[in-house]
């Protein structure tokens, strides 16, 4: 396992870890918060993860530098320091929808594509959706109780404490059992995760997605896609659904109890599905979408 930051054309540096070797390369974006989880994958490839600028341990940077294309930028820094021609990728949660459109964009960089958790292809109506259904499922006096006590400056000298006990009730609510979320690496050690910097990046970021719809581009995009679901998931299955339907390179792989973070809470199956499928084929109950 080597660390190293990748500059980026406008000066940012990007943290990154690589491990294992081979002519594959696999990108995947969030190093922070994927930690080893994907590291079996190293087995017969080179494993790259790497935080987007603003986040872990990559430099922080102002909301003006921070967007979707932005996102694309840096990803293409990324796959051009190590010297990738070709890449598989895998994008969890947002980034699940954002390299959907860096496969669009670079079509014939892109060989296979793993959505994990992704934010469905349309913002309408699925993001009201998604946000009404996080709040549905936190524990909102817990919440309140937790707001009070910032408002009065108890977490002024401690932001960490704060950003853990804020993941500590959003986290929970996304997980099919919430136990699983004690697996997730304290991320909170890091400025670019607490809540006073996360907020302002995240409603930047998500704010310069517009009001998009990537559905006529499924089409366009000819390299295969494996698209994993949990069924517990805050994100409607819906929303999943719409990455696959009628498109003749893409399957759903639907896994119970299962929330919105299956790489911690069904590891096994979600790293024999991701080889299964970089490997050439499709993981067992992957389905097609009418």
């Amino acid at each position: 396992m080597q660390e190293t930051f990748v500059g980026t054309p406008d000066g940012v540096k990007l943290y990154c870890r690589t491990v294992g070797a081979g002519e594959e390369t696999l990108i995947i974006p969030l190093a922070t918060y994927h930690a080893d989880r994907f590291d079996p994958l190293a087995r017969s490839r080179r494993l790259v993860l790497y935080d987007p600028r603003g986040r872990g341990r990559s430099d922080a940077v102002g909301t003006s530098a921070v967007s979707l294309e932005y996102q694309l930028r840096d990803l293409e820094a990324v796959r051009e320091a190590f010297g990738a021609e070709k890449l598989a990728l895998v994008g969890w949660s947002s980034l699940g929808m954002e390299l959907f459109v860096y496969a669009f964009k670079y079509p014939d960089q892109v060989t296979r594509l793993v959505q994990l958790a992704p934010l469905p292809p349309r913002r309408t109506p699925y993001m009201d959706q998604i946000i009404e259904d996080r709040e549905r499922r936190t524990d909102s006096q817990a919440m309140q109780a937790l707001q009070g006590r910032q408002q009065v400056g108890e977490f002024d000298d401690d932001p960490a404490r704060l950003c853990r006990e804020i993941n500590y009730l959003s986290w929970g609510a996304t997980f099919a059992d919430p136990v699983a979320a004690l697996e997730v690496p304290d991320v909170c050690v890091h400025e670019n995760e607490w809540p006073t910097n996360l907020g302002p990046y995240l409603e930047v970021l998500q704010g310069s997605y517009g009001d998009y719809d990537w559905r006529p581009e499924l089409r366009v995009v000819t390299a295969p896609r494996l698209v994993i679901h949990g069924i517990e998931d805050n994100i409607p299955l819906e929303g999943s659904k719409e990455w696959a339907a009628g498109q003749p390179h893409a399957r759903l792989l639907v896994l119970q109890d299962t929330g919105h973070w299956p790489h911690y809470e069904n590891r096994g199956v979600v790293i024999e599905a991701i080889e299964s499928f970089l490997s050439g084929g499709w993981p067992p109950g992957a389905l097609v979408v009418s």
